[in-house]
């Protein structure tokens, strides 16, 4: 690739994004929540849910972690990276029909957990991309085209669940796994004609040692990698603990019970529209400026915003809340990807990447593990939805706790190697591994 990227190079990295945003923005917002309250009803649906996440989300942690190191030592005359990508969303494509097939708690666990070993293999690979790709000082701007992919597909995916869930929900249900399964081979396909990677030429360790070596990690020379794993760590904690329950919120707690997944659908489209205006300047002016900066900012926005949404009683301020953080968290979003790409190792990106995603992937676990159990007790002792409030109150305080984790974080100015600046952080050395 060109040092300086063109247009077609953004799109070309960046659009596969759309297709898994589409997917999960629809199953884990509002495909899985539904699925579970038809199966188990109102009175388990807490429990139930945060069953089928947190197993989810357990499996493709380790799945990312195992492909994308997998991929990092990859000779394949394609490239490291789209092999996988290749063959994780044809894969993903055969498991999508197993959701229709569900007729219990444990067939959906079993379907959910083939999605994410599935797509994984895909995605693990794919998100190193942008760090393989891109130059160093760039990697804001290709983290905006990245924001702005994720962002259009987190309202198309639930879109067309209110759109193809209505009436027959199952056959419905079979309609959108066929959706899905268009849209992730279409961007694949887009990927593969779009982006051209070099194949890796030197000599490196053979399969078995790669196996070996897949989980082991060292994150001690990486501090600044560390703090920014924490601080999204606690953000995204915020975001999977709103996802969790934000369909119950509006049914039981603001009180639109019939009305809920419509609702959804608009706050959805809401958050969109106002993050796609702040996401691009917020890329171009982390790579002009500090990284960090922007982040506070933003932060501090989505914080606001999400103190506003806990306390409204009627969807005018909703609906208000629901904007402002869109933009927010939009901003944050791209700028945190790119400080994250700033700071991987460079010798194994997509296995560090895969780490980063833990930092995304474990809070599916343990966010509705906490959120579940708060709302459980608390809508059972005192009743009306008041346990959903609650899980929104936790949820800026993990926002706030993320944010000032960032204070620890030190940004580099240049890549590891570079002749003319010295990196502010150590690679690892082969006894460190």
């Amino acid at each position: 690739m060109n040092p300086k990227p063109t247009f077609r190079d953004y799109l070309g990295i960046s659009l596969f994004w759309f297709a898994l945003s589409f997917f999960w923005g629809a199953m884990l917002t509002m495909v899985l929540p539904e699925i579970v309250q038809r199966l188990v009803g109102d009175r388990q649906k807490d429990l139930a849910l945060t069953l089928v996440s947190s197993v989810g989300a357990l499996v493709a942690t380790g799945s990312q972690i195992f492909f994308g190191a997998l991929s990092d030592q990859s000779r394949h005359r394609w490239g490291r990276r789209q092999p996988f990508l290749i063959v994780g969303t044809l894969l993903a494509t055969l498991t999508l029909f197993l959701f229709p097939q569900a007729k219990s708690l444990a067939a959906l666990v079993g379907a959910y957990v083939a999605i994410q070993f599935c797509l994984n293999i895909a995605t693990g690979p794919y998100q190193a991309l942008i760090p393989d790709l891109i130059p160093f000082s760039l990697h804001g701007t290709a983290s905006a085209y990245m924001g702005i992919c994720t962002l259009l597909g987190r309202i198309g995916g639930p879109l067309a669940v209110v759109l193809l869930l209505q009436g027959d929900s199952e056959r419905g249900l079979f309609h959108l796994m066929i959706v899905f399964a268009i849209f992730l081979n279409l961007f694949m396909a887009i990927n593969v004609l779009l982006v051209r990677e070099k194949p890796l030429t030197e000599a490196g360790p053979g399969l078995r040692e790669t196996l070996r070596r897949s989980f082991v990690v060292p994150l001690r020379p990486y501090p600044s990698f560390i703090w920014l794993l924490y601080s999204r760590f606690m953000i995204m904690m915020g975001v999977y603990a709103v996802n969790f329950c934000l369909l119950y919120y509006v049914q039981d707690t603001l009180g639109f019970k019939d009305q809920g997944l419509e609702i959804v659908k608009w706050f959805l489209i809401l958050a969109t529209l106002t993050g796609l205006i702040s996401t691009v300047p917020a890329g171009m002016l982390s790579d002009r400026y500090s990284k960090k900066t922007v982040l506070y900012v933003s932060n501090g926005i989505s914080i606001a915003a999400g103190c506003l949404f806990l306390m409204a009683h009627s969807l005018t301020p909703a609906y208000i809340a629901v904007g402002i953080f869109g933009a927010g968290f939009a901003a944050f979003t791209a700028v945190d990807w790119a400080l994250g790409c700033n700071l991987l190792p460079p010798r194994e990106p997509a296995k560090y990447m895969g780490v980063w995603s833990i930092a995304d992937i474990v809070p599916q676990i343990v966010a509705p593990i906490i959120a579940g159990s708060l709302a459980f007790v608390l809508n059972r002792q005192i009743g009306g939805g008041t346990g959903y409030r609650w899980v929104m109150g936790l949820a800026m305080l993990f926002f706030i706790i993320g944010t000032l984790m960032i204070r620890n974080i030190r940004e580099r100015t240049a890549p590891v190697g570079d002749s003319e600046h010295e990196a502010l952080e150590p690679i690892a050395t082969e006894t460190e591994r």
